[in-house]
């Protein structure tokens, strides 16, 4: 609930809709009947499922590790409950020596077990996001040492395989990995506090052909009026290959395009955007936007 309490909030940011009072009504609801937090710390057991019809409550006070899931839906929009949970959870798995922090074994868990993993994930996640660094650098040790970072030569695709020798690296965990190894302290926390919504009105990048080449950086610098792109070496057997891509948000009379440092003109106006040419490769981009 949770995190479709999140949904309904991002909906309210974006739409001007009025969803998210449901799930505060619900969430004060569940304070009084589902867990108790007092003086920064959670009381008692938490309930992970509760069905009114049979009726069953299925407190959750054996594992702590669903805790952090709790932690994460709520912090965008309850920080200090989600710091209160995040915090209690923390102390019951160990911070100092103990399972699953400890500086050589950091987790329950045995070889290729996902589940396993993907909390050890969502604890490193959370730590950077608290502030936490010294259990974050213990996880990330781990990470580096034990999910198998890889890159694949063939394809030119960087994955974490986390020993389950499978011939499509798992989405969900791949994705929990990336979100752990390159998210900034409080980024999470920013999405309902400190939302970005100038990315809907600024210059932006559309229709890499993805995955023959990837984008490395796109970035709009707003006091200058640049943007920025950077492209990947691309997939190998692609190299050099004929590849195009669009910009949006812009007014193309008023722009000029760099090309790895050199003025160009390898661009045209397709339906009001730019249409940039360029081949599959490590190339960088400057859209000077008027």
């Amino acid at each position: 609930m949770s995190r479709a309490g999140l949904g309904l909030g991002l909906h309210d940011m974006l739409y001007s809709s009025d969803f998210r009072p449901a799930f505060d009504a619900f969430w004060d609801y569940s304070k009084r009947n589902y867990l108790t937090i007092e003086d920064g710390k959670v009381k008692g057991s938490v309930t992970m499922y509760y069905d009114p019809l049979v009726p069953c409550n299925h407190p959750c006070d054996t594992s702590p590790f669903f805790y952090f899931g709790l932690s994460h839906g709520l912090l965008p929009m309850y920080p200090d409950d989600a710091r209160a949970v995040y915090d209690t959870a923390i102390d019951q798995v160990g911070r100092e020596g103990d399972a699953p922090l400890g500086p050589n074994e950091p987790g329950p868990e045995k070889a290729g077990d996902p589940m396993a993993a993907m909390g050890r994930l969502m604890i490193q996640f959370l730590a950077r996001e608290f502030g936490d660094e010294a259990i974050h650098a213990k996880l990330k040790i781990h990470s580096d040492d034990h999910d198998e970072p890889t890159w694949d030569n063939e394809s030119g695709e960087f994955t974490w395989r986390f020993g389950l020798d499978e011939l499509h690296p798992r989405g969900q965990l791949n994705a929990s990995a990336a979100f752990a190894e390159v998210a900034e302290p409080g980024i999470w926390a920013s999405l309902i506090k400190r939302p970005n919504l100038r990315k809907f009105l600024d210059p932006s990048v559309y229709g890499v052909d993805f995955p023959k080449v990837c984008l490395s950086q796109a970035i709009y610098d707003a006091e200058r009026r640049l943007l920025v792109i950077a492209t990947d070496s691309g997939a190998p057997h692609a190299a050099g290959e004929p590849t195009n891509f669009r910009v949006t948000n812009v007014r193309p009379e008023n722009c000029r395009v760099e090309i790895d440092s050199a003025p160009s003109d390898a661009w045209r106006v397709v339906d009001g955007d730019l249409e940039i040419s360029t081949s599959v490769g490590e190339h960088t981009f400057i859209v000077h936007c008027g």
